[in-house]
């Protein structure tokens, strides 16, 4: 569980990371850009922390892994929705959009079970 959660996560990393990147780069030419690269950003650093603990690199970071599961879950909805709009101008709308989304929901539920199996945080 915990290494199909990790590769999962750093296949995220790469590309909302890489997406981060472009955006930045993208502000040389077109302005807003960059303000733009904190939400591929944002998920990339989420997924870092959550790769972090899973390898025990740092101490678990709990709501990381619950913000996580909730941005995945966002966005396999959205994902959905932009999706069936377009469904009548791609012929194969299933075999594109299907495994992206289940591979969402099922890093989002794997999140929220590696997530409950935490050691609990020292007390004191």
């Amino acid at each position: 569980m915990k290494i199909i959660l990790g590769i999962i996560c750093g296949l995220v990393v790469l590309f909302a990371g890489g997406c981060a990147l472009m955006l930045v780069f993208a502000e040389f030419s077109d302005t807003g850009a960059a303000a733009l690269a904190l939400i591929p950003g944002g998920i990339a650093a989420l997924n870092v922390l959550v790769l972090m603990a899973l390898f025990g690199k740092s101490q678990p970071q709990r709501w990381a892994f619950y913000v996580l599961a909730v941005l995945d879950v966002v966005a396999a909805i959205i994902m959905a929705i932009f999706w069936s709009s377009i469904s009548d101008q791609v012929s194969d709308f299933w075999a594109i959009a299907a495994p992206a989304i289940a591979v969402l929901l099922l890093k989002a539920v794997l999140t929220v079970l590696v997530a409950q199996k935490l050691p609990s945080p020292p007390q004191g």
